[in-house]
């Protein structure tokens, strides 16, 4: 009983040293360590103005360029199916308007509605990567302020790693310090 007894006055005696290491550096302004955040609305903006922008500016170039080429090539191949359909039905009017009962008049007809198609296909294809788009961009943005704040988690622990507790006993006294080293 009179250990703990001498043991809690003991502690109760202790002096709390706080000990801290000099450094040179200059103090860092809390809005360097700032976590930069993208507007998940904004992006998808950004992607509605113009598709892949909004990847862009979630730092996520890859898929922003993906879709740009997407997009891109279903503008080409939608213009180019255009001109070949626009052909091809001409040559249908033509031979429908001189000759109804031509035997070509339905082989005319199917190779106008494929070209008609393959132009709807690419039309739809370059609409749905505008609408990917427009959600990924949405999509990209919560991710990167994710990673962004996981980061900025990381580094705040890194630094509280580097706090310590330095208890030392002398013949006279007991002390308890926290020293954080740089």
């Amino acid at each position: 009983m009179r250990f703990l007894l001498t043991l809690l006055i003991l502690l109760l005696s202790v002096t709390f040293c706080f000990a801290q290491e000099a450094n040179n550096k200059t103090i860092s302004t809390e809005s360097e360590h700032a976590v930069r955040l993208i507007s998940p609305a904004g992006t998808m903006v950004r992607s509605t103005v113009f598709p892949g922008w909004g990847q862009f500016h979630s730092r996520n170039y890859f898929r922003g360029s993906l879709i740009l080429l997407g997009i891109g090539s279903s503008a080409v191949g939608a213009f180019l199916a255009h001109q070949s359909f626009t052909t091809e039905y001409n040559n249908y009017i033509t031979t429908a308007s001189f000759d109804p009962d031509d035997a070509t008049l339905f082989a005319s007809y199917d190779k106008a509605n494929q070209k008609y198609k393959l132009r709807m296909f690419f039309i739809y294809t370059g609409i749905g990567l505008w609408a990917y788009s427009i959600i990924d961009s949405y999509v990209s943005a919560n991710f990167y302020n994710a990673t962004s704040q996981i980061r900025s988690v990381q580094e705040d622990a890194q630094q509280i790693e580097n706090l310590g507790l330095q208890v030392g006993i002398t013949p006279s006294r007991l002390y308890l310090g926290v020293v954080k080293t740089f």
